[in-house]
């Protein structure tokens, strides 16, 4: 598969998926991977995935009524979509309808499609039960080899732009972390936008250290040497903080007004993901700005 290439010249995005399932908040999803493809020059596919399980539970009939009515929400999305904004089906992006279980049906089809980056929404942590909420973005960004960008329902209205100008990385010194900087540092050499590399030491495990300062120093010595690297070149701040982990996160981002927040992820564990390693989802989920998370190699799941 063809993944975002981090090179000295950008990252480089040629096609994106935009999954929707049509709700009120998947249309600022589909304005901001619309925009995203377009600034790239890149090809966008529409996706709705009919989720086949459900629907073949209610029965045959159901499921029937249930293919038609979404073939009929992408004919008025496709109008809408021109007459307001417009954008023209087969120029500018592509429709599909699919069916099948949702995650691994958006997977699938990024893979067939070669697609570099999956953008979709969740609505937090209520309705997990519905498409394109909670645990199955969760499902999406665990499993995706390619980066996937989020947007959740905390989004600041100043934030729903496709050109980050101030990025935060949220490292936590694991390979998955390192990824997450030289895609963000890659990236934000191309738009000329501030970097900084964020590790949060949990105020817990730092209080039976002795020496807290010596602790702390070695932390920081430890970021900027995972900011090296992806940073050379260009001016990247480190920032080492005590305390919860996620608050403390959504804290530097508010602080700093960030648009884009890029962490790395452990690839799944199924319904182990959410117990083991839950900062990723809370943060999808709280974030005011978009998400981009991308995940470690298979290889290295046992480094946490």
């Amino acid at each position: 598969m063809v993944t975002a290439q981090l090179t000295p010249v950008g990252v480089g995005i040629e096609n994106v998926l935009i999954a929707t399932d049509f709700s009120t908040y998947s249309n600022t999803v589909l304005q901001f991977g619309l925009q995203l493809a377009r600034s790239y020059d890149a090809a966008a596919y529409v996706v709705f995935v009919v989720p086949a399980d459900e629907s073949l539970m209610a029965g045959p009939q159901a499921y029937v009524a249930a293919k038609e009515a979404a073939a009929r929400d992408l004919e008025e999305l496709s109008a809408e979509l021109s007459r307001k904004h417009s954008y023209v089906e087969g120029r500018d992006y592509h429709l599909c309808l699919l069916e099948g279980d949702v995650a691994h049906t958006i997977l699938d089809f990024a893979h067939r499609k070669r697609v570099d980056l999956i953008v979709l929404g969740t609505h937090g942590r209520g309705g997990l039960g519905k498409a394109l909420m909670g645990s199955v973005a969760e499902k999406v960004f665990r499993q995706s080899p390619v980066p996937v960008l989020t947007l959740g329902p905390h989004l600041r209205h100043s934030t729903r732009d496709h050109s980050p100008r101030n990025i935060l990385v949220a490292a936590d010194l694991t390979p998955a972390s390192a990824r997450a900087a030289h895609f963000a540092a890659t990236l934000a050499r191309e738009s000329q936008a501030k970097l900084t590399l964020l590790h949060v030491v949990d105020a817990k495990k730092l209080e039976p250290v002795p020496d807290k300062a010596a602790a702390r120093r070695a932390i920081e010595l430890r970021l900027e040497e995972l900011a090296a690297p992806p940073c050379q070149g260009f001016e990247c701040a480190t920032r080492v903080e005590v305390g919860r982990v996620v608050p403390t996160i959504l804290h530097v981002l508010n602080e700093m007004e960030a648009d884009l927040l890029v962490i790395g992820v452990h690839p799944s564990r199924g319904l182990l993901d959410r117990l083991m390693f839950p900062h990723a989802y809370e943060l999808v989920c709280e974030s005011p700005c978009p998400v981009v998370t991308l995940r470690d190699a298979p290889r290295l799941a046992n480094l946490n």
